[in-house]
């Protein structure tokens, strides 16, 4: 039996042909596409009926493009037909059509194959038993990530339910049950109280590699000046010296905080005037003054004119006698590693108790079983491609990397950054003992679940026994494809999925597939994995980055604007969380639904069409004919 696949046909140049031989060369087209439709047909027959036409035309889209064909679909534009671009969800419907109109003839035997209202009504049916009310309404369904600190500011939901939300997607790699409760809680409520549908969905954590924690190092307190964009002063850096113990609950902006062991006593002789000053040696081993600005009630207002770091136990004494600051305890910072290119990185199956040895480099795995399935000269990406490097030598206990990818000066890794393996086949179940678990829960509050790292036919069969036991048969599933075994697979996926009649919908899940597959081919995957879905009649979700800048600062990118308008061809497009976000999906809606008004009959569309060619016959020069 073929296995499903879609492959991108070679274009060549081809001579012109009569209209007999073209008929002839479309029709043995609709021979292959029938034949490799019978060939399938042990993927087909367990199909459940609600996905057979959709899972049939699948089908005819990969034959379509495993076959070669040069030179037809221009030869087809030359002519006015259709050249079958477009037609992905109609595929044998409409070539059946440009075979009738070419020849001129009878229409040919009904074959069982969806036509273009047909593929549209089913698709819009798909969407609207996976997204619900959200996907009724004209645009697409916008999907948000809520952040934890949403739990605790239910405002903050019916805020972003109100600004258009359709889809709040809780990520179970973070937080906990509690947090995903009052989310959903407040989901809930405030879909209620703006009587607007919004969806819950929960992302399973899955087999997600990571770096292992690292030694927490010591802490310290930075205190920056301000400056021109020419190095001069413009104002010192502020330091409030303060007892440890006795800080303040809010500073003034601009002031840094310091707690020290002691601080001189107001009534000591000589008095403390401003302008005193205490120096010493700062955490890089440079002599910097302390000015005294002011005493306050709460502490004792210093200024410096460099960059000054404090570390616990640093003395600074003040000139002339008469006492001195020494830094307090400071909570201790997250440990990192500053990695360049050259240096060897130890992954490690257990995570390091202390500081490493100077000159030694390592950081644990949170899967280190994947160390058996690793071989030398396989490569190695860090935190989103951000690091990477190649594998010298690999054991059960331990894999040596040689670094080879940084940023000029060096990339610093901490704990807690995905791990990627493009080169190595894992084969790594998708469905962990941890996502077994959350799943309970997802079922009894969510309406959809996202599944993390899937890649195989028998990933998608485990996760749709577990929802059976469950009771939740009838769940949507979104197939998050971030793997390139997933993308390799895609066809696989969707047939299985579609042998069970609960929601489906596929998320192109573009940050881990463009590590894998590399960023030069990440155009190419996500808009061959549009036109998948597209011709499986199954809704498709545009996710990661989407907006990213203007979540996080509030003024979107030119390139992200273009991106968004893009992703407006699926049929959800996910933003992340970010201080900016309630602004951000409003901004969507706006982008998404001038993309979408394309279309002549669009009243939008056409205003602006009607003020272009009014101003080509008033600009100057246009003239009048």
């Amino acid at each position: 039996m073929t296995s499903p696949s879609a492959v991108n046909p070679i274009p060549s140049a081809a001579p012109p042909l009569s209209d007999p031989e073209l008929i002839h060369q479309l029709e043995a087209l609709r021979d292959y596409l029938l034949a490799f439709e019978a060939d399938c047909v042990d993927w087909l027959t367990p199909v459940h009926p609600q996905y057979r036409d959709s899972a049939r035309n699948l089908l005819h889209f990969i034959a379509f493009h495993r076959h070669d064909h040069p030179g037809l679909q221009r030869q087809l534009r030359e002519r006015g037909l259709s050249s079958l671009e477009g037609c992905d969800g109609h595929l044998l419907a409409s070539l059946n059509a440009v075979i009738t109109r070419l020849a001129a003839a009878d229409p040919p035997p009904p074959v069982a194959s969806p036509s273009h209202g047909r593929a549209v009504d089913l698709l819009r049916r798909h969407c609207k038993q996976l997204f619900g009310e959200a996907a009724t309404g004209q645009g697409n369904a916008i999907m948000v990530t809520l952040p934890a600190e949403a739990a605790q500011r239910p405002a903050l939901i019916h805020e972003l339910v109100e600004a258009g939300m359709g889809i709040a997607r809780i990520n179970c790699a973070h937080d906990d049950r509690q947090v995903w409760d009052a989310l959903v809680a407040a989901v809930r409520s405030a879909s209620l109280a703006c009587d607007r549908p919004c969806r819950v969905s929960m992302d399973l954590a899955g087999p997600k590699l990571r770096t292992g924690p690292l030694p927490e190092e010591p802490g310290v307190v930075n205190a920056r000046p301000r400056r021109d964009r020419y190095g001069r002063l413009l104002q010192p850096a502020l330091i409030l010296a303060v007892t440890s113990g006795q800080e303040p609950d809010e500073i003034e902006a601009g002031i840094t905080l310091l707690p020290v062991l002691k601080l001189p006593e107001a009534g000591q002789e000589p008095a403390l005037a401003s302008g005193d000053r205490f120096s010493g040696r700062d955490a890089s081993g440079r002599v910097r003054e302390l000015t005294v600005v002011e005493r306050r009630p709460e502490g004792l207002l210093l200024g410096c004119r460099q960059h000054c770091r404090f570390t616990e136990g640093l003395r600074f004494r003040r000139e002339g006698g008469g006492g001195e600051l020494e830094v307090a305890a400071l909570p201790p910072c997250a440990g990192e590693l500053l990695l360049q290119v050259g240096d060897t990185l130890e992954l490690t199956a257990v995570a390091e108790s202390a500081p490493a040895a100077r000159g030694r480099r390592a950081i644990s795995c949170t899967l280190p079983e994947v160390f058996s399935l690793l071989r030398t000269g396989e490569r190695v990406l860090f935190d989103d491609g951000k690091l990477g490097g190649v594998i010298r030598r690999v054991n059960a206990q331990a894999v040596t990397i040689e670094i080879t990818e940084t940023k000029p000066r060096g990339t610093r890794l901490r704990a807690d950054r995905g791990i990627n393996f493009p080169d190595s086949d894992l084969q790594l179940p998708a469905l962990t003992a941890r996502d077994r678990e959350d799943l309970g829960f997802a079922t009894a509050r969510a309406d959809i679940v996202n599944y993390s790292f899937v890649s195989r036919d028998s990933d998608v069969q485990a996760l749709q026994r577990e929802l059976e036991q469950l009771g939740a048969g009838r769940m949507g599933v979104v197939l998050k494809i971030e793997t390139h075994q997933a993308f390799a697979n895609l066809p696989r996926l969707l047939l299985t999925a579609m042998r069970q009649p609960q929601p489906l919908g596929v998320m192109i899940a573009r940050g881990d597939l463009a590590v894998e597959c590399g960023w030069e081919a990440l155009g190419a995957i996500q808009e061959e994995i549009l036109r998948l879905c597209a011709a499986a009649h199954v809704p498709c979700i545009w996710a990661t980055q989407v907006l990213e800048e203007m979540a996080r600062h509030g003024i979107p990118t030119r390139a992200e604007i273009s991106d968004a308008a893009l992703g407006a061809r699926a049929d959800a497009l996910m933003l992340n969380k970010g201080p900016n976000i309630t602004a951000t999906v409003r901004s969507l809606r706006q982008i998404a639904a001038g993309s979408l008004s394309g279309q002549p009959e669009h009243p939008s569309h056409r205003d602006r069409l009607v003020s272009c060619l009014s101003f080509r016959r008033t600009c100057p020069g246009s003239g009048q004919r």
